[in-house]
């Protein structure tokens, strides 16, 4: 596996390598999943899996199950599309839904693809912003949610 080059033929880290060392200097302890090699690690208080090669320029992070609802609440799960649809148009992290029929619940789960290379100046910065993006899918989710139910509760009072 070669590293990455430049025009002048500097040999840099690859992507891999780049996030690896960007996670420790933001003070991320991270493991490496033996089966596919995935990156597992967490930031504040949250779980995350990654993943990346050095061959590649992008890093992918996921950031699954952190929320859920009943399957058979109506309600609840009618708000919950609404909300991940208002995320997705307020926020760069992707969030999606899964339908869990043995568990009776709707899962919610965050992904992100973005650039990573040693080119990008500021990369703690710019990683702890990346991060922090999943954290305001959370916040847009919850807060619409909670914004939808207020609304059928003002109508239903009417």
């Amino acid at each position: 596996m070669e590293s990455l080059e430049f025009k002048d033929e500097e040999k840099v880290k690859g992507t891999r390598d780049l996030f690896l060392e960007t996670l420790t200097k933001i003070g991320c302890q991270y493991e490496i999943d033996p089966e596919d090699g995935n990156i597992l690690f967490a930031y504040q208080g949250e779980y995350f899996v990654a993943s990346a090669t050095n061959e590649g320029w992008y890093v992918r992070i996921w950031d699954t199950y952190w929320g859920h609802v009943e399957l058979y609440d109506v309600d609840e799960f009618s708000r919950l599309r609404k909300a991940v649809n208002h995320a997705n148009i307020n926020c760069a992290t992707m969030t999606v839904y899964t339908i869990n029929e043995e568990g009776k619940t709707v899962d919610v789960h965050c992904k992100s693809v973005f650039p990573f290379m040693p080119q990008m100046p500021d990369l703690e910065d710019y990683l702890r912003n990346e991060l922090g993006d999943f954290f305001t899918a959370h916040h847009l989710v919850g807060n619409e949610m909670a914004k939808l139910r207020e609304q059928e509760e003002k109508v239903s009072i009417n």
